[in-house]
């Protein structure tokens, strides 16, 4: 399962963490869409409702990346961290 949560930190204040985990823990939410599971807690998700998971293929990475993240006031150049409205 891909587990995503927000903490504190980064060039903007908070920043998206993203880790392939196995276990769900008590308070967590489960989502599952055509297979694919993702795990977030519930402070993570109340900082992200209303936004999207992408995954971004680049010639040298592909990465899981949040995008129109309503609660973001703006984030940094690298797309890992913002700040809140």
């Amino acid at each position: 399962m891909l587990r995503i949560l927000v903490e504190g930190g980064g060039c903007s204040g908070f920043q998206y963490k993203f880790n392939l985990e196995s276990t769900v823990n008590t308070g967590d939410r489960v989502f599952d869409r055509d297979g694919a599971k993702v795990v977030i807690d519930q402070l993570s998700l109340d900082l992200l409702k209303g936004s999207t998971i992408d995954f971004h293929k680049e010639l040298i990475r592909s990465s899981f990346r949040i995008v129109g993240n309503p609660n973001a006031e703006h984030g940094c150049s690298c797309g890992a961290s913002f700040a809140l409205k």
